[in-house]
């Protein structure tokens, strides 16, 4: 199947007045798989944009996202603030379906230009709060006896430790498969220690690899924080 075609048609087909529309996610890389579904991003100059929704082609999921110029730029304003921007992602990576006015094309360069300049940086007290969840991981790490227990805390501290290198170089994080595939572009040797930490721990509940990579990544950012830290409540 021509799946680009295929993207191509189903947008042509439910949205014929649609300003632009850009397929993005696996679909069109190396990366595709049998389980991979359509992404496909619209724009549409109002009503009923902004929506999402999932649909069905012959047996292949296809992901609607609908947005509006003014309400893409709400969400990617809240996904940049958050340092995990599908949409930005979607349109710089994807490939442009439709494209009446050029809009398309000039929004793509633009999520380009956006994604290289990456998310903001942490602040003194984001880096705090991530310095310090992490501590209490390593604790809780240290502390466990039960195995089960100890698998939970090492998934938690997986992920934890994954985004806060992203964060510290300015790289964009994800979820799932994607947070595996930017951590190990940004620092693929601690990508492989992290995954056989893990591994060990899960296998053969031994997590003192996993305990000395983490160890590392949080020294190498000021390292532990219990005492002397904190928050107070918002207003």
């Amino acid at each position: 199947m021509d799946l680009v075609g295929t993207a191509r048609d189903l947008a042509a087909a439910r949205f014929p007045g649609a300003r632009a529309a850009i397929l993005g996610g696996s679909t069109n890389t190396a990366r595709r798989t049998a389980f991979s579904d359509l992404d496909i991003l619209v724009f549409l100059d109002g009503p009923p944009a902004p929506f999402r929704e999932t649909t069905e082609y012959e047996g292949l999921p296809v992901e609607w996202f609908c947005h509006t110029d003014e309400s893409y730029e709400v969400f990617t304003g809240r996904e940049i603030a958050d340092r995990r921007s599908p949409l930005l992602h979607m349109c710089g990576e994807g490939v442009v379906l439709l494209d009446q006015d050029g809009f398309g094309h000039r929004i793509g360069e633009e999520a380009r230009t956006r994604l290289r300049a990456g998310p903001p940086p942490l602040s003194a007290s984001e880096l705090e709060d991530r310095r310090y969840g992490l501590t209490g991981l390593l604790d809780d790490l240290e502390g466990a006896d039960d195995p089960g227990e100890l698998v939970f805390i090492a998934d938690r501290l997986l992920i934890a430790v994954a985004n806060l290198i992203l964060a510290v170089r300015r790289r964009w994080r994800s979820h799932g498969k994607w947070l595996l595939r930017r951590l190990r572009e940004a620092d693929p040797e601690t990508a492989d220690d992290l995954l056989r930490g893990y591994r060990r721990l899960v296998c053969e509940g031994d997590p003192a690899l996993l305990r000395h990579v983490s160890t590392r990544v949080l020294d190498d950012v000021g390292g532990r924080l219990l005492a002397g830290y904190r928050r107070d409540a918002p207003r």
